[in-house]
């Protein structure tokens, strides 16, 4: 009760300066893409956001594993996706750049999405069918020819109960379109730290995994499927052990 009581008291002071934060790096972010989209300190903005966003929701991060990432590397960085500070926790603690899939709702808000759009974060619009499949690898060039790496939750939403749910093909689709390394992430302790349907982040401790990269060149369209369950099964083994490490 007292956790929630704090929570509440936390967000809501902290939502109006999110709100304003995420307005004055949007507008900061935009401005800097006008002058050179390849400028590094774009990336110290939206790290900024993340970090702000995290500092907010009191959630104290440890990444194990995060030298196996080159600082300049480009990576398809594939997570289980368990509450909705996941994106803002990558963006502000992994050691690489990141940019990851947003859906095409999230562009229209003020600010938020043309920053997002400026910054190289990749819109998915799934009525789109073959085009938007297109699309989605026109805008994965980009991210390559910055020297970024995205993320993408192949479960598609957030976990109702904490356990892993199905990939979807997508993310490895794309990896091996585009010849991205997949690096598997296993996210643990954000499901506690922002239960579902719930707006208070309570906090607290979350674990990410930072696993080998697993190259993807001269991969094809058949070794997708065993790809996908190769990638979930290092995540759901490696949860498993961090929750019997924690318990």
């Amino acid at each position: 009760m007292l956790r929630k009581a704090a929570a509440a008291v936390r967000m809501g002071i902290g939502y109006p300066i999110a709100v304003l934060g995420t307005a004055l790096l949007g507008c900061t972010a935009i401005v800097l893409t006008w002058i050179n989209p390849r400028m590094r300190v774009i990336n110290g903005v939206i790290r900024a956001w993340g970090k702000m966003i995290v500092f907010i929701g009191a959630v104290r991060t440890e990444v194990v594993g995060g030298e196996r990432l080159e600082r300049d590397g480009s990576y398809m960085l594939v997570s289980n996706h368990q509450s909705a500070i996941d994106p803002p926790l990558h963006i502000a603690r992994l050691p690489v750049s990141v940019r990851f899939l947003a859906k095409a709702e999230l562009f229209r808000i003020p600010i938020f999405g043309p920053a997002m759009r400026a910054v190289g974060m990749v819109e998915t619009d799934r009525s789109a069918g073959l085009a938007g499949h297109r699309a989605i690898n026109r805008q994965v060039d980009r991210v390559m020819e910055l020297k970024k790496s995205l993320i993408i939750y192949p479960e598609g939403t957030r976990t109702a109960d904490g356990d892993v749910r199905p990939f979807k093909k997508g993310a490895f689709r794309i990896a091996v379109d585009n010849g991205l390394p997949i690096v598997p992430l296993t996210l643990h302790g954000a499901f506690d730290a922002w239960p579902p349907k719930t707006r208070l982040c309570l906090g607290g401790k979350v674990t990410v995994v930072v696993h080998e990269p697993i190259p993807t060149e001269g991969l094809t369209s058949g070794d997708i499927d065993e790809l996908r369950d190769r990638v979930r099964g290092i995540i759901v083994d490696s949860l498993a052990e961090l929750r019997a490490g924690g318990a």
